[in-house]
This record gives structure tokens, sequence and C-alpha cells, in this order.
């Protein structure tokens, strides 16, 4: 959006504040705000977290999605949410979906066929950055754990590596919520951070679904894949640090590195499909990063 400058008083220079945004905070007459001056900005914001609003669904026709229908509704920022459905199994499903991933909501208030979610603790936009923090060695500590797990053939290691992906999910929709309720200060675009994260999320999935095959014996591995893994537990450290410090030198070392591992990449290997999609899932995240750190 564009603002005009107002010069009051042949001295001030005066910026209105879009209107929705004061609406949305309820910024009053006389009140203090944060101005913050960064490069060519400045930044305007206020301590004041935004009501989430509230919405009525009825999710009664849904089963396999309904998990996901909720879920959906926490990371869109709501902090009400009344949900109508039909049998014990989905209310079932509504309150492990809210134990499992949506971090402060519960249900309050319980009626015929319907119950109400609400947030019960505030979301607090200084927790974003050590969410993501978190998140970005969560699956660090995924690819560790799985190279370890395969070295000694650990069935117990693998069932935690599949557990393992339940925090992964949480901290994402945490801070897919907060992205969304825009009530953090970042320097990437909300919707740059926010494609990390569900990337991030993804090679969870990834990550869970290799601990589950193997478990299962439906799929084999030699050294050369567990050497593989290492590669590219390597590479996503790599992504990281560029995330927080961006540089040329190692950005094009990335890219280099890319090419290293994809020759690395057996031709015929059962785990073949997931290695080739790590890589690529980690190497496609350059692209945001080059767009806004460049």
């Amino acid at each position: 959006m564009k603002r005009n400058v107002i010069l009051m008083g042949g001295k001030t220079h005066v910026l209105s504040l879009p209107s929705a945004w004061i609406k949305k905070y309820g910024i009053q007459k006389g009140e203090e705000l944060d101005v913050e001056e960064r490069g060519n900005q400045v930044i305007v914001s206020t301590e004041r977290n935004s009501d989430g609003g509230e919405i009525e669904v009825d999710f009664s026709a849904l089963n396999v999605m309904l998990g996901r229908a909720v879920g959906g509704l926490y990371k869109a920022g709501y902090d009400k949410i009344k949900v109508k459905f039909e049998t014990k199994e989905q209310l079932q499903k509504i309150e492990e979906t809210l134990h499992r991933t949506c971090v402060g909501f519960q249900v309050t208030k319980q009626g015929e066929n319907y119950v109400l979610i609400e947030c019960i603790s505030e979301v607090i936009p200084e927790e974003f950055d050590k969410s993501l923090k978190r998140l970005f060695f969560s699956i660090e500590s995924m690819n560790q754990d799985l190279v370890e797990a395969m070295e000694n053939k650990d069935v117990e290691a693998l069932k935690k590596i599949i557990d393992k992906d339940d925090q992964i999910n949480r901290l994402a929709d945490f801070c897919r919520r907060v992205l969304n309720k825009d009530e953090t200060q970042i320097l990437l675009s909300s919707g740059s951070v926010y494609y990390i994260v569900e990337q991030l999320e993804r090679l969870g999935d990834y990550y869970k679904a290799i601990a589950g095959r193997l478990i299962d014996r439906k799929i084999g591995f030699t050294k050369k894949d567990v050497e593989l893994f290492k590669a590219l537990g390597d590479y996503f450290i790599l992504l990281r640090e560029l995330y927080y410090d961006f540089n040329l030198e190692r950005y094009e070392f990335f890219g280099v590195k890319r090419k290293e591992l994809l020759s690395l990449v057996p031709e015929k290997s059962d785990l073949l499909w997931y290695q080739g999609f790590i890589l690529e899932t980690v190497f496609e995240m350059n692209g945001i990063l080059a767009t806004k750190r460049l």
C-alpha cells in the first residue's frame, strides 16, 4: 500500500496508519507505538496481540480430513472455534488433533453435537524465533538419529524417530499460526518463511516414512545409503547456516554440493526416492534465500 507524507507546522512529517491495522490491534488516540528504523524501512509496531477472531464450522461430513481441517483453523490464527460434529469418533479425532499439534488450544465447552474450542494461552511473538530454530535443529536431530539407528539396526530408535514427527508438527503449526496472525517481525517476508516452515515439516514426514518402512522391513539399505544420509545431514546444516548467516561464498558451495550429492545417489536403491526428495526439498529452499537475502 502507498501513503502520502503530510507536512504539519512546517516541521513535522506525518504518515497515516492503515485503518484495518488500527482496528485489528485496537490502537487508541495518544497511545505509544514502537518505531524502528531498518535500512530504508520504518517499522511501526505495537506490543498488543490481535484478536484472532471467531468462526463457526460444520465438520459433520468430514472423517479422513477432519484433523487437517481443525489444524487448518488453528494455523489460520483463530482464537475461538465452534465445531459441529455428529459422531463420537469425530469428537475423539478433534480432541486428538488439539492434543497432538494445537499448542494452547482446548475444548472449553461441549454441547449436543458441537464443541467450543478456545485459545487459553496467548501467542507470544517472541517465541517464534525460538520455535523456528527448534524446528531446524529437530530435523537435524532426526537425520542424526536415523543414521545411528541404521548403523546399529536399532528398531526402538526408529520408533522414536516416528514419535518425534509430532514434535515437528507442533513446532511447524505454531510457527504458521504466528505468521498468519502477523504478530512477528522477521527479515524475510511472512510468505517466504511460511514456505520454509512447510518444507521443514515435509522433511520430518520423509524421515518418519523412512523409519516406518525400515521397521516394516519394506526397504533395505547399504553402507553407502548410511553414508549418504550423513552427507544429507551436513547439507541440511549448511541450509540452516545460510538462513541465519547468508553469504555468497557459502551459497555457491550449497549449489556445488547439491551436484556432488546427486552423483552419489545410486540409480537403483530402495531409498532412492526418499534420499532424492530430501536432497531436492532442502535445495529448493535456496530460492527463498536468494530472493530475500541478496
